[in-house]
């Protein structure tokens, strides 16, 4: 058996098979690597054992029993098998060797700024992060989503995270799906109709409540916000805006924070979504104030984004934020909309400043939209 250690870490390195022909010999191996090693994490690297009976299990226990801080890393499927019917899973923390799978010449069913789905197969797609290798990040969302699923918010099944090459991704199983984006592209004449469905989803959001602490206020996010771009604005803009966000009437309603037509698929006549990490609870106002973003605001300062990021004129994407503002509120109403502006706004000058401060273009921008509508308006209320 192989050991390494590692600042306070340990890690055995379990090979071949664990059963009652080796069972007494590895114990002993064990029990001197343990007994001369300082240290805090013990972990079990499972990566190239096969095959685990009874003993093996025994020696596992008494380790766990030992030592509380410890983890079983890299099991393959037949082994996690065995753990998870033994209760192992239960008891200790029990991860999964990742799956490595390639996307090379699978077709791009979906793309945002975070992650990219591709399409493995008839059955399965693998949505593919860019811009994070954190898996516990990766599991917070396949938390939330499990949470939405339960609740009764439509959410594509996850199976596991996978790697690809040196990036993460989680496989869902979909049949015959297309994004929301590609089915207006593909069905126009079916534009009212996919419309009307895109709303009732939004609604269905909304109006799910959800008491899990654990699940974040987004009123809470946005006061941060305000609170990092406090340097960008005079006091008395700053005050009011900050007022203003206070005042948001608090809902435990979920938001979802990204819900554009890039991120829901299609699979018959269902809508699914399957990005659910910026999932949070709160009024309905931040929902349609984030949604404003990718249809409206970020091709203000930057003509082309809305080609460039969905692959359709800028025009589209407004008709289709206005309408779904409308049918949303079942009426047109301008100020209904500048109030959600104002609310876009702050969070554009935040994002930009987090993700692009160098834009001076874009910040400059949203700030002078954001001063114009904090100066016309008194109150965020959308009536709702």
């Amino acid at each position: 058996m192989r050991f390494e250690l590692t600042d306070n870490l340990l890690t055995l390195f379990f090979e071949g098979e664990l059963n009652s022909y080796n069972a007494d010999v590895m114990e002993k191996e064990v029990d001197e690597v343990l007994s001369s090693s300082k240290f805090q994490t013990l972990n079990l690297d499972f990566a190239k054992l096969h095959y685990i009976s009874s003993a093996g299990l025994r020696i596992i226990l008494k380790i766990k029993q030992k030592h509380d801080d410890s983890h079983v890393i890299n099991a393959n499927l037949d082994v996690y098998d065995v753990l998870q019917m033994t209760g192992f899973t239960n008891i200790m923390d029990v991860k999964k060797a990742m799956r490595e799978m390639s996307v090379e010449g699978a077709e791009i069913i979906g793309e945002g700024f975070f992650s990219t789905v591709y399409r493995i197969d008839k059955d399965t797609i693998i949505k593919v992060f860019n811009r994070t290798s954190d898996e516990k990040q990766i599991e917070r969302e396949l938390k939330l989503a499990k949470q939405a699923f339960v609740l009764g918010i439509p959410t594509a099944i996850s199976f596991d995270i996978v790697k690809v090459k040196n990036k993460l991704g989680v496989r869902f199983e979909m049949l015959d799906c297309m994004s929301l984006k590609n089915a207006f592209i593909k069905y126009p004449e079916k534009y009212d109709e996919l419309l009307n469905k895109y709303v009732d989803l939004l609604k269905k959001i909304n109006t799910t409540e959800c008491f899990d602490p654990s699940v974040p206020s987004i009123k809470k996010f946005f006061i941060e916000k305000v609170d990092a771009i406090k340097h960008l604005l005079d006091e008395a803009h700053y005050e009011k805006l900050l007022g203003l966000m206070k005042s948001v009437p608090e809902r435990s309603t979920f938001v979802h924070g990204d819900c554009h037509f890039k991120n829901i698929m299609v699979q018959g006549e269902d809508f699914l979504l399957i990005d659910m990490d910026t999932l949070s609870v709160g009024h309905p106002i931040f929902e349609l104030a984030n949604l404003r973003c990718p249809y409206v605001a970020f091709e203000e300062d930057a003509p082309g984004n809305c080609e460039q990021f969905f692959g359709m004129k800028a025009e589209y994407c407004v008709k289709l934020y206005d309408d779904i503002v409308r049918l949303y509120f079942g009426k047109e109403d301008e100020v209904i909309k500048d109030k959600i502006a104002l609310v876009c706004y702050a969070h554009m000058v935040w994002w930009t400043l987090t993700n692009q401060k160098d834009n001076q273009k874009r910040l400059n921008g949203c700030k002078e939209r954001l001063i114009a509508l904090l100066d016309k308006y008194n109150d965020i209320d959308i009536g709702i």
